[in-house]
């Protein structure tokens, strides 16, 4: 019998014989002749000392009443230092104190853990430490499912950081787009469960003036980059729909510091090179699309936030981009390609406009479903006339409606009614499509024909027929 055995079994044989609550009788119980020293040196088959022991046993209220009692009985008698060593033994395997709790968390996370986890965080007791499989607590913290009790313990201690969270992910597994997919899996349940305390704690990090490049890069990869291998979301597009605007007014800060960096490494010949250089790095997070074909702006329409689309559009510009390289010695304008298979394909701003999802809608054709005149009149902002008046006649979805078609109910009910003659609908996805337009949609009409009526007489102004061609290429629905 090993040493540890010894002593639990002293412990459960007197505890049977009395009557309380076990932390005060183990707090007698330590004080007895060499009690303490003996629950100090006594080690299980694992080399584990007994406060381990009793959390591998998942027995949360004993072992909360052997840490309490450890932490008073020897501070009483000035052995700090006996206490850090206890804190701090690892088995024979490398697992500490953090390993065991973690273990344990992922059953029980209730007052009692949570004490223990907060004291060793304020003793600055590593929760990071891996083992000799190179496996952390954190890792066991947050996967398969998180604790959010815990993490939220390390949050509001501010020991967690996102460099933290990538390093345990890593551990679990080599391949980086499962790595993406856990990271993508973690925060979107923050956000759902855990209203998003985890994202605001590393955003707020990450926009701190003295936060370093590393952590701004680590902090952007995780908005922007990681993402869900199955819906393709990431946790920008989770965000979305509860961020206010001074969280999103951060994540845009982050963003735009994140993409000064990058450009500042690279050797751009001129500014205009490295205007476009930005307005790639940009363009790769902000077009970034789901699974379904929506990106970003489809998410903050559906979320109703307005500004949150404005802003994400005055990002981009509206233009070709250019850039400036050297070839043979001479230096050559060549142009810079966003989206090769967008109708804009070199315009950031028109690229994600023109993005269109599974059924070939446009951000453009949702807000005028929805009746959302305000998102209408924003996305059209700063946009050409020609271009305008092209995505109001002419841009059409995969049932070959165009704007204009969805705001005039006769040419609407036949195209429609083509649509289910040539087997691109069913008679009742007809039926629910237009069931699902609003039912007053006039001012949206009133809008959008105010626009061609003054797009059209600006061409005969200037003695044109008909306005200019649009910017971007037309496709056919």
């Amino acid at each position: 019998m090993n040493t540890l055995e010894v002593i639990h079994e002293d412990i459960q044989t007197r505890f049977a014989k009395m009557t309380g609550r076990f932390d005060r009788f183990f707090l007698q119980w330590i004080k007895f002749n060499n009690n303490s020293d003996r629950l100090f040196e006594a080690r299980g088959f694992n080399n584990e000392n007994y406060l381990q022991f009793r959390l591998a046993e998942n027995n949360v209220d004993a072992a909360a009443g052997i840490f309490d009692a450890i932490l008073h009985h020897w501070r009483e008698h000035n052995r700090e230092g006996d206490i850090y060593t206890f804190l701090n033994h690892e088995d024979y395997n490398g697992n500490g104190i953090w390993h065991y709790l973690a273990d344990t968390l992922r059953q029980h996370e209730g007052a009692a853990t949570l004490k223990i986890a907060r004291t060793l965080l304020a003793m600055d007791i590593d929760f990071s430490r891996r083992n000799k499989n190179g496996q952390s607590p954190l890792f066991k913290m947050l996967v398969p499912a998180p604790r959010w009790q815990s993490l939220n313990a390390l949050i509001q201690t501010k020991h967690l950081t996102i460099a933290n969270i990538e390093m345990a992910v890593a551990e679990g597994t080599a391949e980086e787009v499962a790595r993406n997919h856990i990271m993508s899996m973690i925060f979107s349940r923050d956000i759902a469960e855990n209203r998003g305390l985890l994202s605001q704690h590393v955003l707020r990090q990450a926009v701190q003036p003295q936060a370093d490049p590393n952590l701004r890069a680590a902090t952007c990869r995780l908005f922007f980059e990681y993402f869900d291998v199955e819906t393709g979301d990431t946790a920008f597009f989770d965000l979305i729909s509860i961020a206010n605007h001074a969280m999103f007014d951060d994540l845009m800060r982050l963003l735009m510091s994140s993409t000064a960096e990058v450009v500042r490494k690279i050797a751009a010949p001129d500014v205009a090179t490295t205007k476009s250089y930005a307005q790639a790095y940009l363009s790769k997070k902000l077009l970034r699309r789901k699974r379904n074909g929506q990106g970003v702006l489809f998410v903050a329409l559906f979320a109703e936030k307005h500004m949150h689309m404005r802003k994400i559009t005055s990002l981009l510009y509206n233009d070709a981009l250019v850039i400036k390289q050297s070839v043979r010695g001479e230096m050559v304008r060549k142009d810079m390609v966003i989206d090769k298979d967008s109708p804009a394909p070199t315009n950031p701003l028109l690229s994600l406009l023109l993005q269109q999802d599974e059924q070939g809608n446009s951000v453009f054709h949702h807000a005028v479903m929805r009746g959302d005149l305000q998102a209408l009149k924003w996305l059209f902002s700063g946009l050409a006339p020609n271009d305008i008046y092209a995505i109001i006649k002419a841009f059409p979805n995969r049932l070959g409606l165009s704007l204009w078609d969805l705001i005039n109910p006769e040419a609407l009910k036949a195209l429609l009614t083509q649509a289910v003659n040539q087997k691109k609908l069913r008679p009742e996805q007809a039926i629910a499509f237009l069931r699902g337009l609003p039912a007053e949609n006039t001012d949206i009409a009133d809008f959008l024909a105010a626009r061609i009526n003054e797009i059209e007489e600006l061409a005969k102004s200037v003695g044109r027929k008909e306005p200019l061609p649009p910017t971007f290429q037309l496709r056919k629905a």
